[in-house]
């Protein structure tokens, strides 16, 4: 049976009313939940549960499937009159470590399963892949409302560790599959861009990211492979925008003249007939023009150029915003526009 430590709670707190998961000390009323293919058993408050969200309060309704044959002490049920709990129920589908976690925040409110020690004062949130299992759990167990329960704050953190350390691909397609699952619009459209910058043009297709992976099949949406459509749209439309920038040479206002070679060289070297991935196109082209929006912008007044003072730069911010997927883009096919 799992035995975590957990931290002293202090009386009459909210983790005292909700009870723990720790299997010493355990209160009449704990269950015993049989979490995962390998059944491993995690410990959990029977009134707690039932306060925490309506489908656990189902579940563990007196009159519950899962709840028949169950003994509460002096109740004279069972096999044995007042027997004591706890009582084995089997959640085979859930994953243990996300089951864990949430009966751990649910019993300290606020805390993650890995709290901060003397000796690691920065507590580690979960990780990418972790969050994909707590997404799941959460939305199941209609957890998103409970206070107790903070995924934001952990959805927030995971998605700052991961870009901080410049995150793989497949980690970010485990957090758009979490935003998807938990509702976050805002989170699924940027960070399916982040995906597709970060994948396009490397080996393999998008869909080779989730092939075979059980939990993120069962969650992505079936029209989210236009990823990779999108994807390469992009890089035509950045493509396209330093090809009309680089014949755009009517002016030399600012730095002008001296920005025009960069964008030359970056379309030698990027231009059509390059594998090199959208990736490394935009390290190259973002930061010439935002250096041209800057330099040249206010500078420029003779209207001798197709493309006006920052232009590059908007007509980038535009392509990439007309990228993303949303979640009416996933709903209509890919049809609709942004």
């Amino acid at each position: 049976m799992d035995n975590i430590n957990f931290p002293a709670q202090p009386p009459n707190s909210p983790a005292e009313s909700l009870g723990s998961i720790s299997s010493e000390d355990a209160p009449s009323g704990d269950l015993v939940f049989l979490v995962g293919p390998a059944q491993e058993e995690i410990l959990a408050d029977l009134t707690g549960l039932r306060e925490a969200s309506s489908v656990f309060a189902e579940i563990l309704a007196p009159y519950a499937m899962e709840m028949q044959g169950i003994s509460y002490p002096g109740s004279g049920s069972g096999s044995g009159s007042g027997s004591p709990l706890p009582r084995e129920i089997s959640l085979p589908d859930d994953n243990d470590f996300a089951m864990k976690a949430i009966f751990y925040a649910l019993a300290f409110p606020g805390e993650f399963i890995r709290p901060a020690t003397p000796a690691n004062p920065a507590p580690a949130g979960p990780s990418a892949r972790e969050f994909l299992h707590l997404a799941v759990a959460i939305k199941k167990y209609k957890l998103q409302d409970n206070l107790f329960v903070p995924w934001a704050r952990w959805f927030a953190e995971v998605v700052d560790k991961v870009k901080a350390n410049g995150g793989t691909a497949q980690e970010m397609v485990w957090l758009v599959a979490a935003a998807w699952q938990l509702g976050e619009r805002r989170r699924f459209a940027e960070l399916g861009l982040d995906l597709m910058v970060k994948h396009q043009g490397r080996a393999g297709s998008f869909a080779r990211l989730w092939a075979g992976d059980v939990v993120v099949l069962r969650v992505l949406p079936e029209n989210f492979p236009l990823v990779g459509e999108r994807a390469a749209q992009l890089k035509m439309r950045v493509l396209d925008l330093v090809r009309h920038r680089v014949a755009d040479d009517g002016c030399g206002c600012g730095e002008r003249a001296e920005l025009t070679s960069s964008w030359e060289d970056v379309w030698e070297e990027h231009g059509w007939g390059s594998t090199v991935p959208l990736s490394e196109l935009l390290r190259a082209v973002e930061p010439l023009a935002e250096q041209e929006a800057a330099s040249v912008g206010e500078e420029c007044d003779c209207g001798e150029r197709e493309l006006g003072p920052g232009a590059v730069k908007k007509e980038l911010e535009k392509a990439k915003r007309e990228a993303k997927i949303c979640f009416e883009c996933v709903e209509m096919g890919g049809a609709h526009s942004h």
